[in-house]
């Protein structure tokens, strides 16, 4: 079915088939497992999914035609991931407006627990974490928001602090500085863009975020994490209280 048959007007965005792409519960799924940017082989997806591996791998063929996942082959496993950063966005996004499903599980209550507290979105902080650090950044003006919802930076302000030691040079380039990301669960922005890729990175290379389960993409803080970040961002430590340390 082409664009004319959908009644799309040339040279809009075909929005309809980027939607039936992901519309497919499978698939979904997929791309919801790369959420935290991780690269996992086709064999770890297919347990996810509890799909037979060609029924898998049909799905990430098709992904991978229409420009959501991109792959590499190492040896004999194959490696997926989302293609880039605008996808991840696109999928928070949808995840916030989406309608909530019933939990099947107490696991499955206690998973959305750990990724509400503090996740990765692709590479950048999420969660009541994500959203406490982006507010501490509004607070001391280092970030505002825009008549749209969205988050500018403050560059001269930015430089001036240097959070963790984060320049706005440093980190310039082809990607958006600072980008406002819909927060599927605290409903609210959080940073996104090459400065929250900056932060979270940082973090994890100090030891103040750690990933408790490697196939999950719930992080949680450590000791000195939790130190830092009250030091670094003037949060509360009363703000942190539901986030879980190791």
């Amino acid at each position: 079915m082409n664009t004319q048959d959908r009644n799309v007007m040339p040279g809009d965005p075909d929005i309809a088939a980027a939607a039936a792409v992901i519309g497919e519960p499978t698939r979904a799924r997929i791309l919801m497992a790369l959420l935290d940017g991780l690269r996992l082989p086709a064999s770890e997806l297919t347990r996810i999914c509890g799909t037979a591996k060609s029924t898998t791998s049909e799905h990430l063929r098709m992904l991978s035609e229409h420009g959501f996942v991109t792959s590499e082959k190492c040896g004999r496993h194959t490696y997926y991931w989302l293609a880039d950063p605008g996808v991840a966005h696109a999928l928070e996004a949808m995840a916030g407006i989406a309608p909530r499903t019933s939990p099947a599980s107490l696991n499955t209550v206690r998973r959305h627990d750990a990724l509400a507290r503090a996740r990765l979105c692709y590479d950048h902080l999420a969660g009541h974490l994500g959203v406490t650090v982006t507010d501490a950044l509004s607070r001391t003006g280092l970030l505002h928001p825009s008549p749209g919802g969205q988050l500018l930076v403050d560059s001269r302000a930015w430089d001036s602090q240097q959070p963790l030691g984060i320049t706005t040079t440093a980190v310039a380039g082809r990607r958006q500085l600072a980008r406002g990301c819909v927060d599927w669960t605290a409903r609210r922005h959080h940073l996104a863009g090459a400065l929250g890729a900056a932060l979270a990175e940082r973090m994890f290379r100090q030891g103040w975020i750690t990933r408790p389960d490697a196939r999950q993409r719930a992080i949680a803080l450590t000791d000195d994490g939790k130190t830092g970040i009250i030091s670094t961002f003037g949060i509360p430590e009363a703000e942190l209280a539901d986030v879980p340390c190791r």
